[in-house]
């Protein structure tokens, strides 16, 4: 024996340490522990069968084994008796039986945590590593041992040293052992969920750290944590953390909230305490409360396939999630529908293992909630559970698709490989399928006034075949087989005022005609025939007169009734019968005048609703007359002939509403007779690179799906929707950008987009003919010019101060106060608004002037939560106010201004972008060091066009100056020049940082040049642009306007600009003749470096 009088035997570190002193007795005491631990083994396994944790022929294998280590406790208990074995061997047999025991837990479990940790981490271990860590981990533990029954371990290894301090590990994710091992601590516990199969692991199961830092090494048990309520587990451990979550946690003062989060804690379980801290919880149920929010806004088709689709431990969570709200019945009312949806019988009144699985899963208290929800919802759950969206067979469905015969077949040879399939294997043709089955073959929005001119037409074609039938055929217009909306609206007139009024007549000469050349008896017997008639209808008009009276002056009488009454058939068709004329013509007159009535009246709803969309685009913009007028065209378009498709182009700058009027205008133009508007569709192409996002990816790659085109139609439920494509000129550069530009011009192209194919659905045509596609972009120069040519290019011009001004006081005023709550009591007069615009802003549209107004607007009300002061109503804001207080941080923006006095070699130019932005550009000349004479250098970031134009102003400079400063002076010039060795031209366009390019300063370059050259101060309040040719000629230039506009506010007096822009200038001053802004300014139109040169010089 060791002379430490320990005897010890070591194998795989688990170790038997036994007292020599009292070696009989505690091998006695250790064999009976054993013997007691393996019984209660065998029962937990048992156990464990029960709920599904371990198979059948895992109880097998436990049981043998178990039995396999209570044989050598009796055989090693007779061997003793007998004291026929060493000590040696015996403390070896005992180190078997442990390692027997251990591996038995590893794999099936036991009944007890402490003995699972006396066979594998040693007696010793309770006592060093958790008796010692603190009340709370001895807390913890106790309940531990009170409550969970391990069913298996696994030891773990360290590979690196420990942290020195304590790791959060995130519970929410899957989380390796090898990390558990590492970075958890001793007693830290984790969802089994994430990581086992079986539904009673999942529900109950957790798995705790037992760390033991002197072997490195951490034993990491799986539990299940028995399900108790929480107020009778008589546990300190849940006492207090309850105590926190209920006072300290709430995450809401909202008194619903509250009592929300209240029944949230009421059904937390003791593995919830156990695995989630504090924060933790109140975390899992804002997820709970807004996956509750997402399930609020699915429709219940989507959340019954998503319910039934889910296993069996979603499904629970799902209704747990639900029976939280006890505010709403809706939760309620759907919590029990899809507990009811788990039945197989029809009749409801037998619970399925699944639902009994369920149901016996859940916390008390949700149980509680759940058996109010099943008495309140019941009635409603029998009429909702019948509901099955799928109950319409595949086969059906497809044969109902309105598709060509092709598509059908291509959609049945899918089908037969989904019936081919295990559910696994044939999930990727199930997508298929059924994503064919969402698009809209042949559906077509088609709202009830596009149908107006065809239902005119339709009948004014009745109308010309009814006077066919008649034997009265139309004269006043040309027959023809069909008729446009505009003949229909002219030869209906005439039919009224024409055809009727002659028929008429006609009709009245005939039947007078019959009554009246006849012989004196048969007159006589008319007039009493009339008399009759008179008498019999109660009609007001004198009884006609015949004993005594001529012939002439019955016949006369006679004709006089039936004039009188040649305007009522009704009264002629009777009389018309006994003379023996035709009565159908009395019908056909009464057809007629009803028929172009009721074009008369859809021609008047046409003219209304015109003007009603006149109305909507105009509340939808400001300003824009131009671009409304060409969607007022397409709508128009849409009602006088066909519906087809078209493509817009909105182009301008940023922030001056062309989104606004495609999303708010075109779209609510178009009404059904629910007041619902066409479906409007967004696509965001800005700096896209990946055409799949279009058209899909090949059916064969994995995990594929359609592209943003079919989606849309899905989405919107019709072939015909509003497609809105915005930030065209950002789409990528590179080769894929260019294949987005690709699909977009196969898109939009008339002749092509009936038959456009995602790839995903190869072979698959679909119409977007009669789509209407909006693309909106900045920059018109950087779109494809191919795609370009197929679309129709709507202008939207930069708002003027005037457009400006309207959009604040109508629009922008009325959003910002209706958020901030302060309609009615903020007073921002245009001078104000004025102010920000011109010295804070400087943009094309409202953009920043909106995030300004909402900074101030937001102070404003910011402080008058904060201060008790009282308020003079309304509250006004100076200019002051918002210098000194409102935008005390922000800087003024600073305009480039013209120079101060005239110079030489220092002009003015004009500049202009798409961004709806102008202004002047100084352009600097000066004689420069150089080894060559004119040699150009050129600062500022100079473009390539521009570097051009310098050349060809040099040129021309030199030819001007030569020629009017004669050679003689000339050669004095080079003289000098070469002497000083200042015979380079330096040219500077300042700012320096900011790029440059363009033609426009040819003019302004050439002038600048020739004044060096001469030595001829320019006027400083005068700009020019226009380019220049050698022959000295002034070509036209672009955005005029605009740099008008920044001439102004720099303070140019005078304007020369080309002549062949002279259209431009006219649109400029029939916009903007009554604008202050223009008084006092001169405009100079020139075709010739020569005219330029008498205008420009001091």
């Amino acid at each position: 024996m060791p002379s430490d009088k320990k005897a010890k035997l070591k194998k795989n570190k688990n170790e038997v340490i036994i007292d020599s002193s009292t070696f009989s007795t505690n091998v006695n005491d250790l064999l009976l522990s054993f013997r007691t631990i393996v019984q209660k083994t065998i029962i937990s396994s048992q156990t464990y069968k029960n709920n599904d944790v371990m198979t059948a022929n895992d109880l097998k294998q436990s049981l043998e084994s178990l039995h396999r280590v209570y044989t050598q406790i009796d055989k090693l208990e007779g061997i003793i008796k007998e004291n026929a074995i060493s000590k040696d061997n015996i403390i070896k047999d005992l180190q078997s039986i442990t390692n027997d025991l251990s591996s038995v837990f590893k794999s099936y479990g036991t009944d007890n945590l402490v003995d699972l940790l006396n066979v594998c981490l040693g007696k010793d271990y309770i006592t060093n590593e958790i008796e010692s860590s603190g009340q709370e981990n001895i807390d913890r533990f106790e309940l531990l041992q009170k409550y969970a029954k391990p069913i298996s371990y696994k030891s773990v290894i360290w590979k690196n040293e420990p942290p020195q301090e304590p790791v959060q590990i995130k519970k929410n994710r899957i989380v390796e052992d090898i990390s558990i091992a590492e970075g958890a601590k001793t007693l830290e516990a984790f969802d089994l969920a994430r990581t086992m199969r079986g539904f009673h692991t999942k529900v109950y199961g957790i798995k705790v750290a037992f760390r033991k830092p002197d072997e490195k090494k951490t034993l990491i048990v799986n539990f299940l944590v028995d399900d108790i309520m929480l107020e009778c587990a008589g546990s300190s451990f849940i006492n207090k953390r309850l105590l926190v979550l209920h006072y300290e946690k709430n995450p809401s003062d909202n008194e619903n909230e509250k009592r929300i989060f209240h029944r949230f804690l009421g059904c937390l379980t003791i593995k919830d305490l156990l695995v989630y801290s504090d924060d933790e919880l109140v975390h899992r149920y804002v997820g709970y409360c807004n996956q509750v929010t997402l399930i609020k806004q699915k429709t219940i088709t989507q959340v019954t396939k998503e319910f039934l689709g889910n296993e069996l431990y979603l499904q629970r969570c799902t209704i747990m999630q639900l029976l939280l709200r006890s505010d709403e019945h809706e939760y309620q009312y759907l919590a029990y529908l899809l507990y009811d949806l788990l039945s197989n019988d029809t009749n409801g009144s037998v619970d399925t293992h699944e639902q009994t699985l369920l149901f016996d899963s859940l916390p008390w208290n949700v149980k509680k909630y759940f058996r109010d929800a099943m008495k309140q919802t019941i009635n409603y759950t029998n009429n909702l559970s019948s509901f099955d969206n799928a109950k319409i067979p595949l086969e059906q469905q497809i044969c109902l698709m309105k598709a060509d015969e092709s598509v059908k077949e291509k959609a049945m040879l899918k089908l037969k490989e989904v019936k081919a399939k295990s559910e696994d294997s044939g999930s990727k043709a199930r997508q298929y399928l059924e994503g064919l089955l969402r698009v809209p073959f042949g559906i077509y929005k088609n709202e009830p006034i596009l149908n107006v001119i065809s239902d005119s037409t339709e009948e004014f074609k009745l109308i010309v075949d009814k006077t066919k039938e008649a034997n009265c055929p139309v004269s006043c217009f040309p027959l023809q087989d069909k008729y446009n909306g505009l003949e229909v609206r002219k030869y209906s007139g005439a039919l009224m005022n024409t055809y009727v009024p002659n028929l008429k007549s006609q009709y009245s000469k005939k039947i007078c005609s019959a009554l009246t050349k006849c012989n004196r008896n048969t007159i006589i017997a008319n007039v009493c025939l009339i008399n009759t008639y008179i008498k019999t209808h109660g009609i007001d008009y004198p009884k006609l007169l015949h004993s005594g009276k001529k012939i002439s002056f019955m016949q006369s009488k006679i004709c006089d009734f039936i004039k009188e009454f040649s305007t009522k058939p009704s009264i002629l068709s009777e009389i018309a019968e006994v003379c023996g004329q035709k009565q159908e013509i009395c019908d056909l007159i009464p057809t007629v005048e009803r028929g172009v009535d009721v074009i008369t009246k859809n021609i008047s709803k046409i003219t209304d609703y015109m003007g009603d969309v006149h109305d909507t685009l105009n509340s939808a913009v400001h300003g824009h007359d131009k671009a409304k007028r060409q969607v007022e065209r397409i709508i128009g378009q849409w009602i006088s002939g066909e519906r087809s498709g078209y493509c817009f182009g909105f182009e301008g700058p940023p922030g001056v509403g062309k989104t606004s009027l495609a999303k708010k205008g075109i779209a609510s133009c178009l009404k059904d007779n629910e007041g619902s508007t066409r479906p409007f569709a967004f696509i965001a192409v800005g700096g896209s690179s990946n055409a799949s996002t279009l058209d899909g990816h090949n059916y064969t790659y994995v995990g594929s799906t359609w592209g943003r085109i079919v989606d849309i139609l899905m989405e919107t439920k019709c072939m015909n929707p509003i497609i809105f494509i915005d930030e065209l000129d950002k789409v990528s550069r590179t080769e894929h950008g260019k294949e987005i530009i690709g699909i977009l011009t196969h898109l939009i192209d008339p002749t092509q987009n009936d038959s456009f194919q995602d790839k995903y659905f190869t072979g698959i045509e679909l119409d977007l003919s009669k789509a209407l596609f909006v693309f909106s972009y900045n920059d018109v120069d950087a779109i494809d010019r191919i795609l370009l040519d197929r679309i129709h290019r709507v202008k939207f011009d930069h708002l003027t101060l005037e457009d400006k001004l309207t959009i604040t006081k109508d629009y922008l005023f009325q959003e910002i106060y209706s958020k901030m709550g302060l309609e009615g009591v903020v007073n921002i007069s245009d001078e104000v608004i004025e102010f920000l615009i011109e010295e804070y802003t400087c943009e094309p549209g409202v953009r920043k002037l909106k995030e300004l107004l909402f900074e101030i607007v937001g102070e404003i009300n910011l402080t008058v939560l904060q201060e008790t002061t009282d308020y003079d109503l309304p509250i006004n804001v100076s200019i002051s106010d918002i210098k000194n207080k409102y935008l005390k941080d922000r800087h003024e923006f600073r305009a480039k201004k013209i120079h101060d006095e005239p110079k030489v070699g220092l002009i003015s130019g004009l500049w202009a972008n798409a961004l709806g932005k102008g202004g002047v550009l100084p352009i600097e000349v000066s004689f420069c060091p150089s080894p060559n004479f004119l040699d150009l250098k050129l600062t500022g970031m100079q473009g390539d066009v521009m570097k051009e134009s310098m050349t060809v102003a040099k040129t021309l400079a030199c030819t001007l100056a030569e020629r009017d400063m004669g050679t003689k002076m000339m050669g004095s010039l080079l003289k000098k020049c070469e002497e000083s060795k200042m015979q380079g031209i330096h040219i500077h366009v300042p700012e320096g940082a900011t790029p440059k390019d363009g033609p426009s300063a040819g003019t302004a370059i050439t002038v600048t040049l020739y004044s060096l050259l001469m030595n001829k101060k320019i006027k400083h309040d005068i700009a020019i642009t226009g380019e220049m040719c050698l022959q000295g000629k002034v070509t036209a230039i672009g955005g005029l306007d605009l740099k008008i506009l920044g001439g102004i506010r720099a303070g140019v007096k005078t304007f020369i600009y080309p002549k062949e822009n002279d259209k431009d200038f006219n649109d400029f001053m029939e916009k903007y003749k009554e604008n202050p802004c223009i008084e006092g300014i001169s405009f100079v139109e020139v075709s010739t470096i020569d005219e330029v040169l008498e205008i420009v010089f001091v």
